[in-house]
């Protein structure tokens, strides 16, 4: 598997104001110099946020980064054109990994074709890789797909490794499929580094219990607890937070640059605040 840096720049928030980029050049700049990871679809902004980074790219394209882009996969089509149009538009010569959606909930999706060891879909993926278009590939986590999608990366060479809403408020995916990613170490990809949950009385008192854990884990702030809690499980090889914010984005390095693991104590709250239902964490 590649070499993640441990925070990857989540490109989503960029180019939402397409008439004036000049404060998202600025920061996508700062990441690259940063020479992190980034994350990236092309639906993000209705496109405009590819329109940002392409133009960030070509004022410096010794600096461009690797880059995880999300892929759809509903059709052989759809998931070659989602490829090549990436790399077009991006002026990238390849994705270094592409995040398989496994978009199509009916039987016979990329994830059955991949348990049932051939299909469209999957030969499709492997002529992307042999053509070197994809060069590592992960397949996104849902809870109700996490155990089937699990099984599919441990059977298919086509595939290297998870990725799923994880952070200190959520882990999508069910205690057996979590289970079989950490005892035959799949490796993972943990998108939303800073979760948050609809804003209502349950999911406040579970912010709570949260805030609470980060005081006690002498933490500054939510993004240094959780780049911390990602740097306490090994399984985790990097953790995705978007931003479009300069301060955020500083804060997001150099939390990064110096993550350690949490204390025991603190870790095994925090992993029971992962599982808990909003009105559990109290």
């Amino acid at each position: 598997m590649l070499t993640f840096t441990p925070y990857t720049f989540g490109c989503m928030s960029l180019g939402k104001n397409p008439a004036d980029v000049d404060g998202d050049l600025r920061v996508v700049r700062r990441a690259m110099e940063a020479r992190v990871w980034f994350h990236a679809s092309p639906t993000y902004n209705n496109g405009f946020t590819y329109m940002v980074l392409r133009r960030a790219f070509d004022e410096d394209r010794t600096r461009v980064p690797q880059m995880v882009i999300k892929v759809r996969d509903a059709s052989v089509s759809l998931m070659r054109f989602e490829v090549e149009d990436s790399c077009r538009r991006l002026g990238l010569e390849a994705l270094d990994v592409a995040q398989l959606v496994s978009m199509d909930p009916e039987p016979g999706n990329l994830v059955d074709q991949l348990r049932a060891g051939g299909g469209a879909l999957v030969d499709e993926l492997a002529a992307l890789r042999e053509r070197g278009l994809i060069r590592k590939a992960v397949i996104f986590l849902q809870r109700n797909n996490s155990e089937a999608a699990v099984e599919a990366i441990l059977g298919s060479e086509l595939v290297d490794g998870a990725i799923l809403y994880w952070n200190a408020c959520q882990r999508e995916c069910t205690d057996a499929a979590w289970s079989t990613i950490r005892e035959r170490e799949i490796p993972t990809l943990a998108l939303r580094t800073l979760g948050g949950g609809p804003n209502d009385p349950a999911s406040q008192r579970k912010a709570d219990h949260l805030s609470r854990l980060i005081e006690t884990a002498g933490c500054q702030n939510a993004t240094e607890f959780n780049l911390r809690l990602a740097a306490s499980e090994p399984r985790i090889l990097t953790t995705i937070g978007g931003t479009a914010s300069m301060a955020h984005l500083e804060d997001f390095l150099d939390c990064a640059a110096s993550a350690e693991p949490l204390p025991e104590p603190v870790l095994q709250e925090a992993r029971k605040l992962q599982t808990a239902t909003p009105t559990s964490a109290s």
